[in-house]
């Protein structure tokens, strides 16, 4: 009777769970902490009603991290896949269930290293700013489960359309974990991967008409920003080498390589392409150089912006952003608005918008001499 009981509280949730209204926050927490503890005496000797067990938390764990609580969602998150693993290993569509909670898992644990925008924090170069010790292990880990994942997804049927689509959407999430921890060059590679996965799933369907839309429009906009910061060598070629560089994204790539300071041969060699057509690229594809010039007052050591113009954008073609950065530079040594000797100040350029400081393309800092009054 009991268990009869708990079941009727679990229909009673997947009600609420898809979407019944009028049932508030803590509400929903109640009823979700009601029915775990119906479940749990239940589910220690019975597979099917300990995977519900593990839903429920993972329910639970949502609702936490949706609220600001991580540390009681990563609790919650640890629950369901602890209860799953076992029921995983016996019933495919327990091993989904298992496998969505360890991304869920890992999207928990890597939520400090994203930024309010679900942007990676510290993807960027190498002298950049780095996640605290902590923040960097909870990386790691998030990259652990994902994989983790991925390995369930690939003991399943590839025949069902479920377990491909899945396995699609973990190596998506697997780009996601390790750009965030800075390998911008392998997420990009699993941005690929992802996009030609879904591509052969819904090559029988049509993507404009459904969310399908939505998904591959993210994953190109992922791999595009990806791409923007792959260093040319080791990075860019690499990904041409092994064919993860999608032929409409090749003048991208081109451009990216210029704007980084590679010369046009050295692009086409690298890139395995004709020098003419990579000289064609660059004179017919502009990049939106985003600049700004910031001095540092000697009282506070703060950085403040400088004003239009030394604060503005333009379109580029055919030049690194090192360039830029220098005929900016002697621009401001030559006008009114130079900054006194005694006076620090910095140029940082990026491509296409304005971001974090360690994402600029380039940036310099130019501090006073020692004797400077």
């Amino acid at each position: 009777m009991e268990r009869t009981a708990a079941l009727r509280l679990d229909a009673e949730w997947a009600k609420v769970r898809s979407g019944r209204a009028g049932v508030s926050p803590q509400e929903r927490e109640r009823m979700l902490t009601d029915l775990i503890a119906a479940l749990t005496p239940h589910a220690a000797d019975d597979l099917t009603l300990a995977a519900r067990l593990s839903l429920r938390y993972g329910d639970l764990a949502r609702h936490h991290f949706d609220n600001g609580r991580r540390a009681d969602a990563l609790t919650s998150v640890d629950e369901a896949v602890r209860r799953c693993a076992e029921p995983a290993e016996h019933d495919p569509e327990h091993a989904r269930w298992y496998a969505r909670a360890l991304i869920s898992q890992a999207v928990y644990l890597a939520e400090p290293l994203s930024d309010e925008l679900g942007l990676p924090r510290y993807a960027f170069q190498r002298n950049g700013d780095r996640p605290s010790p902590a923040n960097h292990q909870d990386g790691l880990a998030a990259l652990a489960a994902t994989r983790r994942a991925i390995e369930v997804w690939e003991g399943l049927d590839s025949a069902d359309s479920r377990n491909r689509e899945g396995l699609a959407q973990a190596h998506a999430f697997l780009g996601d974990r390790l750009e965030e921890l800075g390998l911008a060059v392998d997420a990009a590679a699993w941005a690929v991967r992802a996009e030609r996965e879904f591509h052969d799933l819904w090559a029988d369907t049509v993507p404009r008409e459904t969310l399908q839309a939505a998904t591959l429009e993210h994953l190109g906009d992922q791999l595009e920003r990806r791409l923007r910061r792959c260093p040319f060598d080791d990075g860019l070629t690499r990904l041409r080498s092994e064919g993860l560089v999608p032929d409409r994204l090749l003048p991208l790539v081109v451009v990216a390589a210029r704007i980084e300071g590679a010369e046009p041969d050295a692009i086409a060699e690298g890139l395995r392409l004709d020098g003419e057509e990579v000289r064609r690229i660059l004179r017919a594809r502009s990049w939106r150089a985003v600049w700004r010039f910031d001095v540092r007052d000697a009282q506070s050591a703060r950085w403040s912006a400088m004003a239009f113009p030394w604060h503005g954008m333009d379109a580029v073609t055919d030049r690194s952003a090192e360039a830029v950065a220098a005929e900016l530079a002697d621009a401001l040594l030559d006008s009114p608005d130079c900054p006194p000797p005694g006076v620090a100040w910095r140029i940082a350029v990026w491509w296409e918008e304005e971001d974090h400081l360690d994402g600029a393309r380039f940036r310099r800092t130019y501090e006073p001499p020692p004797d400077a009054s």
